[in-house]
């Protein structure tokens, strides 16, 4: 906090368009991105990681690219941003097709916040916040919505922001057992939100998708019962299809939602004796 107070002083003209907030203990990412959206004033909205920083022109950039295109949503791509080089990543393409470019979006790698603006009436006239207490994939939650909700969404086909690689205790380096569920809490809620509004159909492959990447901890873990508890029914229909899951566990996947569970723990012991052995 005194770091950002110290740096306003060379830009005194700006104190007043500031505001500081500190909670009076840590309530995590996704209630603190919800203090900053129910304090918000300015007719946009932007989230920035604190372990990565942004070109100097990035979001005079973004205002005036939805200022011309009355555009919803605006996009950037990005650097990830190593201690002595840096990679090019280009954001997803948005199209006409709502529908077809959201379906992509879902299953791309990098579904996150901070190289979007959004018009903040977005977040207001369709109630959208972030899931307390959720700290991890909340920006995914968050971001699927937005995009659905959007009229119009645009591309700046220019790299404005970096992401820091070079961070060990960044949230994604340190996924846990807390990082999981937050992830299946996520990925329910959309699923719930969706029904909602009666576009579930549109979106559930790429959705059941994203689920079955991470239900293969539950299987290699042996965890068999929370595997059939925490999957929707629909999942088995996408099984043969999805492509973040190898052949193997994909039958065991298909023996657990057909009652052949003995196929999965054969499975499995064949796997770890071979590393068992391995290690040997």
């Amino acid at each position: 906090m005194a770091v950002v107070q110290e740096c306003l002083k060379e830009f005194p003209n700006r104190k007043t368009a500031c505001k500081f907030i500190r909670n009076e203990t840590n309530i995590g990412v996704a209630s603190s991105r919800n203090v900053g959206l129910a304090i918000a004033e300015g007719k946009y909205v932007y989230f920035c990681d604190s372990d990565d920083y942004i070109d100097e022109t990035m979001l005079e950039k973004m205002f005036l690219k939805a200022e011309s295109s009355f555009a919803d949503v605006v996009f950037c791509d990005f650097y990830f941003s190593y201690a002595d080089a840096k990679e090019y990543y280009s954001a997803i393409k948005w199209s006409e097709d709502k529908i077809a470019s959201l379906k992509s979006y879902i299953i791309s790698p990098w579904t996150v916040l901070w190289n979007m603006l959004v018009r903040r009436d977005i977040y207001e006239k369709n109630k959208i916040e972030f899931i307390d207490g959720c700290g991890f994939c909340e920006d995914f939650n968050v971001a699927v919505k937005v995009l659905f909700v959007a009229d119009k969404v645009v591309n700046i086909d220019k790299a404005l922001y970096y992401y820091n690689q070079f961070n060990p205790k960044s949230a994604i380096r340190s996924y846990n057992e807390k990082s999981f569920r937050d992830e299946q809490c996520v990925y329910l809620d959309v699923i719930e939100w969706f029904k909602l509004r009666n576009a579930y159909s549109d979106f559930s492959q790429e959705l059941c998708w994203r689920i079955l990447k991470i239900l293969q901890v539950f299987i290699l873990k042996s965890k068999y019962t929370e595997f059939l508890s925490f999957t929707p029914p629909e999942v088995r229909f996408y099984i043969g299809s999805c492509p973040y899951v190898n052949a193997k566990l994909k039958i065991m996947m298909w023996s657990l939602f057909h009652h052949l569970g003995f196929v999965a723990r054969f499975m499995i012991a064949l796997r770890n004796i071979r590393l068992y052995v391995v290690k040997l």
